[in-house]
């Protein structure tokens, strides 16, 4: 009896990135980190990684994760995005209460949310998206999503917006340097994804701090209860104009004790600060105690 011929079957996702991320759908590196601007488009393009991944894993039941820092969240911004991509292809089926999709080859995409870590310990993963990352605990990555990576080497991405300088920040500059992770970061000034007239509305109504973390992926923008914000702005801006050495500036400080609420946010939102010169009587006295 002659061998019945493999019938190949070609599956169309009604997805079309946006030229910003094609780098990031054509990375080769198995870590990945994206800092990008509000509405660039960034949870979208995570979702369809992760179905291709889902669909082109050649490993045995193949289990890919999106993970945002809350549970609901996660179905919120996206389980819709996950069913519509998804469901374009054939017999897969999507199961509402438990949040996944699975398709015909066995493969799997799961949302989760990193406010139950304990939740995801025991799973194994071919990849995972960790959208604002900024937002986690920090135990999630190294104790919980690392691990599940191991035995199947795969693969992880981390992507969001700007919270000050925390967790996503200092993996951000760790990444930057490291030739194993792809990094990118998208402006909202310089993707022009977003039409020019909207970000001066928007910028109208925010902040500059706010503005310079939502649109301009800011990690020295101050965060609300946080100080010194667009000091350190100018100070970065400083040290990328010249590579000169530079002599500590001139001006010092005063502030009110910083107190923190129990929750471990900021009690005090605002406090006086007086300039004065670094060399006067009392600020020779403040460098003495």
């Amino acid at each position: 009896m002659a061998a019945t011929a493999a019938r190949r079957i070609d599956i169309v996702v009604p997805y079309a990135p946006r030229p910003q991320f094609v780098a990031f759908h054509n990375r080769k590196e198995r870590f990945a980190l994206g800092v990008a601007h509000r509405r660039a488009g960034k949870t979208v393009a995570c979702i369809n990684d992760l179905i291709h991944g889902a669909l082109t894993c050649p490993k045995r039941q193949p289990r890919f994760a999106y993970v945002a820092p809350l549970q609901k969240q996660a179905k919120s911004v996206a389980w819709d995005y996950l069913k519509h991509y998804a469901l374009a292809v054939p017999v897969t089926t999507a199961h509402e209460s438990e949040l996944h999709v699975d398709f015909p080859n066995g493969g799997q995409v799961r949302l989760h949310g990193a406010d139950n870590p304990d939740a995801l310990r025991g799973i194994y993963l071919d990849g995972v998206v960790l959208d604002e990352y900024a937002q986690m605990r920090a135990v999630v990555w190294p104790e919980v999503i690392r691990p599940a990576l191991a035995d199947r080497l795969g693969w992880a991405a981390f992507i969001g917006s700007p919270m000050g300088r925390n967790a996503f920040c200092e993996l951000y500059e760790t990444a930057k340097s490291d030739p194993s992770w792809f990094v990118f970061r998208l402006k909202a000034s310089e993707t022009g994804l977003i039409p020019a007239a909207e970000l001066e509305a928007a910028r109208a109504v925010m902040s500059v701090d706010q503005y310079a973390q939502e649109f301009e992926c800011s990690f020295d923008a101050a965060v609300v209860g946080a100080y010194y914000g667009s000091l350190m702005q100018q100070a970065e801006a400083a040290r990328n104009a010249s590579d000169s050495p530079r002599r500590p500036t001139w001006l010092v400080f005063e502030a009110a004790p910083h107190r923190q609420s129990a929750a471990g946010s900021s009690a005090n939102i605002s406090c006086p600060m007086t300039p004065r010169r670094a060399n006067s009587p009392r600020a020779r006295r403040a460098s003495r105690r």
